[in-house]
């Protein structure tokens, strides 16, 4: 039982430094941020129904009447836009808004910006030195100079 504990822990803190090694491993790149965006998007609508019933005995019979309200909701995602201009190429990238209350990267449209290109995925490093995530949407090469 003791080698099991030991072999789970050991797992989880090599999976733990691989993670960190693998987030220090980008390539940070500079480039200007051209204009950001926040869009909405439409997800569909959530329907929410209620019904109250009463039952009024009147000895051999009953009556039953019920009453039905519903209510629905559009439901959307929140999406921060970004449109970073490298040296070689320009970026749009998404970062979803996972919560109402989450707030996208404190950037300057015109300043310059440091951001890490992996697969699919953009990662900009913002004023407060926060890194935020996005995915890439559209890749443009830029004129040659």
């Amino acid at each position: 039982m003791k080698r099991n504990s030991f072999l789970a822990v050991s797992a989880l803190l090599f999976a733990a430094l691989y993670s960190f090694g693998a987030d220090s491993a980008r390539e940070w790149q500079s480039g200007t941020l051209l204009e950001t965006e926040k869009q909405q998007v439409h997800q569909g609508s959530t329907t929410i129904r209620n019904t109250d019933g009463t039952v009024k005995d009147k000895g051999k019979k009953a009556d039953y009447s019920q009453t039905t309200t519903s209510h629905t909701s559009d439901d959307y995602d929140t999406f921060q836009v970004y449109t970073i201009q490298g040296d070689a190429k320009t970026y749009i990238a998404r970062e979803k808004l996972l919560f109402p209350w989450s707030k996208p990267a404190n950037v300057t449209v015109g300043d310059k910006v440091k951001y890490a290109v992996q697969k699919n995925t953009l990662y900009l490093l913002d004023e407060d030195g926060k890194q935020h995530k996005a995915g890439i949407s559209k890749v443009t090469m830029n004129p040659a100079k």
